[in-house]
């Protein structure tokens, strides 16, 4: 056993911590909308005019803050006016990038019904690729046009006589790759041509820049976002830059000790994103708060492919990989404003799997539910001290060590809340946590883990891995919380 200790100081806060780092990503790919979301109004699978019920219930239970769609490479190619109107007049296309047929059943009216289901703000990403601002703009019309046109007419015959108030629009995805394969400052010309219309018919939008992860060495876009910056230096254009960054490190649920702790040596890799992003940032836009949205990431196995839409296994390591990136991403809340995982239900990393009428949750959802009480609280200064273990992190040179725990805390409402990734696949920590200038009249504590960091929930057994309550030991100032090997806790400490 390992031992470690995490010293809190609760009245030094920093910034709020943004519900929307836990958000959604939601893409015209394999079976994430069809049969994960849509199951169409006539199916015998219980929905709500087509969006399955028990979806909608889990996606509510998780607060789920933000979903963006309709993607990923899928936007680029999209023409948001095929997906209008009465279902059977809808265009039946082609999904160029995913090789599937479009039917066009699920549109902007259907994800936006989705999005006031769950509760959860839309966020559109516009075709920039195949697609023109005029097109964008039209779309920003339909959507948020509150007076009379055509388009405001259209919706409302459509469902909605009232706008929907869409708030958060990406301009273009991986506009470097799918997306058009622009050079950066061909893409800076467009963003403003874009933004532009799209700002002086909403002002009250926000607009997120297709970005690089710049921490990708060797790659011919590791300038990208600098290109980009220098090129549009219009502050009152921009409110994010977008990162994506994925993660691969041995097959699903058959990898090695070594592969599992490299996974989490490649948060290096993120976290160095993160500081090149929040430098050149403030650099470039010195006199206002860009955020960065993460509107990409998560871990994607090589079973994952194009043939089988993406799917692949959700074992108990990708739920502490995502405990370990969502409070690392907690750790940068003064410049992170967004997060999306990828994807919603099915594909990649997804929190939900569907089969016919069945859904199970993925350990993955339960971290998302396990760290709720994160969103919106206030980040606390704290100090860590564990053992380390060296290895190299995808894209740096050399080893690096990693912190056999990763930690973050917030407090609300009188509340310290404590989540702990245990990063290795082998050791018990016994945590001794210190508050520093207050003491707590009480503790409790979650943890998800299971005997092999391999195992997943499945069809037959869909509740093998799921949060448990465990016991915390201390008084007033100083506890002591045993995290198991490869598991997720949360500890919530009431403070006197």
């Amino acid at each position: 056993m390992s031992t470690a200790r995490v010293s809190l100081w609760p009245e030094l806060q920093r910034a709020t911590i943004s519900p929307m780092i836990y958000g959604h990503f939601a893409e015209h790919l394999g079976r994430c909308i069809y049969e994960g979301i849509w199951v169409g109004p006539k199916s015998r699978i219980p929905n709500d005019g087509g969006l399955r019920l028990d979806v909608l219930a889990a996606l509510r239970q998780l607060r789920a803050p933000v979903l963006r769609w309709p993607g990923g490479c899928f936007a680029d190619a999209y023409h948001w006016r095929d997906g209008v109107g009465p279902a059977k007049q809808r265009a039946e296309t082609v999904n160029l990038w995913w090789h599937q047929a479009e039917p066009n059943d699920f549109g902007t009216d259907e994800f936006l019904r989705l999005c006031k289901a769950v509760e959860c703000a839309p966020y559109i990403c516009v075709n920039v690729g195949s697609g023109t601002p005029q097109e964008a703009l039209e779309w920003l019309e339909y959507c948020n046009y509150a007076g009379e046109s055509t388009l405001s007419r259209q919706r409302g015959k459509n469902g909605s006589a009232e706008p929907y108030g869409v708030k958060y629009w990406g301009i273009g995805n991986e506009n470097w790759g799918c997306g058009g394969r622009f050079r950066a400052e061909d893409y800076a010309k467009e963003y403003v041509r874009y933004a532009s219309y799209m700002r002086g018919f909403d002002p009250a939008i926000e607009m997120v820049a297709c970005g690089f992860s710049p921490g990708e060495t060797g790659s011919e876009w590791a300038g990208w976002n600098q290109t980009f910056c220098a090129n549009m230096p219009h502050a009152d254009l921009i409110d994010h830059l977008s990162i994506h960054r994925y993660f691969k490190r041995g097959a699903g649920a058959t990898f090695s000790d070594s592969e599992y702790h490299s996974l989490f040596g490649d948060l290096h890799a993120l976290e160095r994103d993160l500081q090149l992003t929040d430098a050149l940032l403030s650099y470039f836009y010195p006199d206002k708060p860009v955020g960065i949205a993460v509107d990409e990431w998560g871990v994607w196995h090589p079973s994952a492919v194009v043939d089988n839409g993406l799917e692949q296994e959700a074992t108990l390591r990708d739920a502490v990989f995502a405990g370990a990136c969502l409070n690392l991403f907690n750790r940068h809340a003064h410049r992170v404003t967004m997060a999306n995982l990828a994807q919603t239900i099915n594909v990649l990393q997804c929190v939900a799997l569907t089969q016919g009428g069945k859904m199970i949750l993925t350990p993955t959802y339960h971290v998302f539910d396990m760290m709720r009480p994160h969103m919106g609280a206030r980040l606390v200064t704290h100090e860590l001290e564990c053992d380390t273990y060296e290895t190299h992190p995808v894209s740096l040179q050399g080893k690096r060590p990693v912190d056999e725990l990763s930690v973050s805390a917030s407090f609300a409402d009188n509340k310290l809340f404590l989540t702990l990734a245990n990063q290795t696949v082998d050791k018990d920590i016994e945590t001794k946590i210190v508050l520093k200038g207050v003491k707590a009249q009480g503790i409790s504590a979650k943890v998800l883990n299971s005997a092999d960091a391999r195992d997943q929930n499945t069809f037959a057994n869909p509740k093998s891995i799921a949060p448990a309550r465990q016991k915390s030991e201390g008084a007033k100032d100083e506890w002591v919380h045993v995290v198991p090997a490869h598991s997720f806790a949360a500890v919530t400490l009431t403070l006197d």
